[in-house]
């Protein structure tokens, strides 16, 4: 059993995104799972190095209806040819609460919170 390196809980959350890594350019994914500092992203098979730096890119809705785009820079920490694990690195307070919501939303109101783009 290996041990856990992380300070947040990862949550099993669906949602698509899009990844943008200069030489390649937009990689579209869905994630597996999310936390606070990172999440795993299933990439159809398109690997990235190691140690990549990139930036994910969703879309949240609030109650009333008014979308929002989020972008979160991170950096590939692994990859097993079906997708790649990333870290996020400093992001603004508006993309940690968005984030963080998402984290503790039930999934009747996480599924009105998050949309796809």
């Amino acid at each position: 059993m290996t041990m856990e390196h992380r300070w947040s809980e990862r949550k099993p959350i669906e949602l698509d995104v899009a990844l943008f890594y200069a030489p390649v350019g937009v990689i579209t994914g869905k994630t597996r799972d999310v936390s606070l500092e990172g999440m795993y992203v299933q990439t159809e098979g398109v690997q990235l190095p190691l140690h990549a730096e990139l930036e994910i890119s969703f879309v949240t809705e609030t109650s009333n209806g008014a979308r929002r785009e989020h972008h979160l820079p991170a950096c590939v920490v692994h990859g097993d040819g079906v997708g790649v694990g990333l870290m996020l690195r400093h992001m603004s307070y508006g993309d940690f609460y968005a984030l963080r919501h998402m984290l503790t939303a039930t999934p009747a109101s996480l599924q009105h919170a998050v949309t796809t783009q």
